[in-house]
């Protein structure tokens, strides 16, 4: 679209809004046919009653660049789609007109599950980030740290062998330029611990705020093998019904020490989760308990023995609790079925 045609568009939408203000700005501009179309459009208004200003503002440049209105680069991340799943999506306005929006969805492993890129006009780019920072009260997602995100998720991918989805090789350059170079490493959310610097991690119990972050409904995130055997050796002839949360809690913390497979998912992929869960607990507003999680993920990647960090033994149950559950489902001891399983 040529410059013109896109000033004579943007003519017909200030007249259709009864804009006299915005069209006496352009009633001077250089190009022959914008000033006829805005001075046309400013004599229909008149003669509908609307008030036109009596100076216009020095626009007599004006350019389609100059009239933009949307919000710069935005960003968002949830974990709504899928347990232990991370929707990242974000939106860039293009040179020209309207902006790219990419989603992806990255697994706790780092892997680029899927990637999509879908177009936006700049008013809806405008309302999708006035709609985000309402939903989180002026809260928000660094851009460039989900475009590192998405960039890093998409060279992990590549490394391990697994197909990158071909839509962000296709907006590769566009990435990389809006950050300048591909992260080194993994990118880490600092963010979230300059925003939470002054907040008192939540004192409630762990065990129900990873609840309320659907921990207890993410797959195994460690190769639980031997875990379950230690665990099932130390409980074995012990009644179920007679075993309290406490001694369970214990039991677990035995059964971990010194568990190589166990201190691998501890420092990776479930510390990687509980990042992305305290970023959604920031967004929701509840900073303490954000701030607890985030303390949590930290622990566990600097931790020697990762296993005896405070508060993991809940997260260790969690995980064996969603384990147990699921090999239930797949030998067909729960009600209902997966519904996965109909769409081979």
């Amino acid at each position: 679209m040529s410059e013109t045609q896109a000033l004579l568009d943007e003519v017909k939408k200030l007249s259709a809004a009864l804009d006299a203000a915005g069209l006496k700005a352009l009633e001077d501009h250089n190009d022959k046919k914008v000033r006829k179309a805005a001075r046309k459009a400013i004599h229909v208004l008149r003669s509908k009653g609307v008030a036109i200003p009596e100076q216009a503002r020095s626009w007599a440049e004006a350019s389609v660049q100059s009239m933009r209105r949307h919000a710069g680069p935005i960003a968002m991340l949830d974990m709504a789609a899928s347990p232990a799943v991370t929707r990242l999506t974000l939106s860039l306005p293009d040179d020209n007109d309207g902006a790219v929006l990419f989603v992806g969805f990255v697994d706790p492993g780092d892997r680029l599950l899927n990637f999509q890129v879908y177009y936006q006009t700049d008013g809806q780019q405008s309302r999708t980030s006035r709609d985000w920072l309402r939903d989180a009260d002026g809260r928000a997602i660094p851009a460039t740290w989900v475009a590192s995100r998405m960039l890093w998720a998409r060279e992990h991918t590549h490394r391990s062998n697994f197909q990158v989805p071909p839509a962000i090789d296709e907006r590769l350059p566009t990435l990389t330029e809006f950050l300048g170079q591909s992260p080194s490493e993994r990118p880490q959310p600092t963010f979230l611990d300059e925003a939470l610097a002054d907040v008192e991690p939540a004192s409630s119990d762990l065990g129900e705020i990873l609840m309320t972050s659907a921990v207890h409904t993410w797959p195994l995130l460690f190769d639980g093998n031997e875990l379950f055997e230690r665990l099932g050796n130390k409980m074995e002839g012990l009644e179920p019904a007679e075993i309290t949360t406490e001694d369970r809690l214990t039991h677990i913390m035995e059964a971990s020490k010194g568990d190589e497979a166990l201190r691998t998912g501890l420092r990776g992929p479930l510390a990687n989760a509980l990042d992305d869960a305290a970023a959604v607990l920031f967004l929701d507003g509840s900073l303490a308990e954000a701030r607890r999680v985030r303390k949590l993920a930290v622990d566990m990647r600097e931790a020697d023995a990762p296993e005896s960090v405070d508060g993991v033994v809940n997260l260790v149950q969690l995980q064996l609790t969603s384990a147990a559950m699921q090999q239930m489902r797949e030998q067909g001891g729960l009600g209902g079925h997966d519904h996965d399983d109909e769409k081979g």
